[in-house]
């Protein structure tokens, strides 16, 4: 019944979407018959890729924050320590943070947002709204906001890490930072809009990372980068709208790019997003590449250097048409509130820079 479902609504949304548009196809797409280039559709829910063995908090204690305001997110984050716990969200208005979150360093932990916000407008330190420092972490519906970095996946310890239909804005460094040896991460149905960097897999054996059906838009750079040794596997994502470039494999980075839609508006140009840079392989490792979509004003297409996809997780991929609509749909925080609906909709008179991210609705 739920592939039944996705599949009722990417026809539906095909037709509206597709029907004005005529996407240039990458010459991979255009020499592969359609049959093998799909895998099953995607299923609402579902974990897959390099983080789906987490345990997440599955049976353990549940703490619940029921004040929207800093204290209570700091109790919460410092009695998770201890591990086995569901942290459970039950607020509806944005949290504007006067002072950093603990670091998360107990182990399964499942962080359910219900759709909360947790803003970092008025903290002045480098640190991050959400930083991840421990495995076997699912963190859902939940909105990051305005921070320096909004989230990290930090260090060896921090694997088996499930991102998951989390809105990611406004950050004045990275939407989602995945560093010094992290390890078996996904990033799943993710909307990164505004932040300065998009998102980066970089530093001391980081690998193993999963980014699908995820959409990254009005980004300086870092759509994302790939850095290092590092095996990462990226299926199904929109990379919209960079002002210098978008994504990027470099200094031996390793993987997959397939099924994904790569675009750059006049606007963009004008900011000075390059054309020719909307997926870069410097001085890369072997990186498989294939039933990528590139449109609007992207003047080349990347070529692979890897004759056959590398070993990875097994990810529900569809092409290009087909996935399209469903990530613009239902990528990030559901349902979007009006903050992430106003970055989808902007399309003129939005910047964003070296050091100043984009912040719809920041005072």
């Amino acid at each position: 019944m739920r592939t039944t479902v996705w599949r009722v609504l990417a026809g539906a949304v095909c037709v509206a979407v597709l029907a004005c548009r005529s996407p240039t196809v990458s010459s991979e797409e255009a020499a592969t018959p359609a049959a093998g280039r799909r895998t099953p559709a995607p299923t609402v829910g579902a974990v897959e890729g390099f983080g789906a063995a987490t345990k997440g908090g599955a049976g353990g204690r549940v703490i619940t924050i029921s004040e929207a305001n800093t204290d209570a997110v700091r109790a919460a984050f410092s009695d998770a320590r201890t591990g086995n716990v569901v942290i459970r969200f039950a607020v509806t208005e944005p949290i504007r943070l006067d002072k950093m979150i603990p670091h998360l360093t107990g182990p399964n932990v499942t962080i359910e947002g219900n759709g909360a916000t947790i803003d970092g407008t008025n903290l002045k330190e480098q640190v991050a709204l959400l930083d991840i420092r421990t495995h076997d972490v699912i963190v859902r519906d939940l909105r990051l906001r305005n921070g320096y970095d909004n989230l990290r996946v930090q260090g060896p310890e921090a694997h088996d890490v499930v991102i998951d239909h989390v809105s990611s804005t406004g950050a004045r460094d990275d939407g989602v930072a995945i560093g010094y040896g992290a390890h078996d991460v996904t990033v799943q149905w993710c909307l990164l809009a505004g932040n300065t960097r998009g998102l980066f897999s970089k530093y001391d054996g980081t690998r193993n990372l999963s980014i699908h059906h995820t959409w990254i838009q009005k980004s300086w750079a870092r759509s994302p980068l790939i850095s290092g040794a590092a095996t990462v596997d990226v299926r199904n994502v929109i990379v919209e709208d960079w002002t210098l470039w978008g994504a990027r494999f470099e200094d031996g980075a390793s993987g997959n790019v397939v099924g994904s839609l790569f675009m750059l508006s006049p606007h963009a140009v004008g900011l000075g997003g390059k054309p020719a840079a909307a997926l870069h392989l410097k001085k890369a490792g072997p990186v498989y590449l294939a039933d990528n979509v590139y449109r609007g004003a992207v003047a080349t297409a990347a070529t692979g250097s890897a004759p056959a996809a590398l070993a990875a997780p097994a990810v529900a991929t569809l092409p290009v048409a087909e996935m399209e609509p469903l990530v613009r749909a239902r990528a990030g925080c559901l349902p979007r509130d009006g903050v992430d609906a106003a970055y989808v909709a902007l399309r003129q008179g939005w910047r964003v820079d070296k050091t100043d991210p984009l912040r719809i609705g920041a005072k």
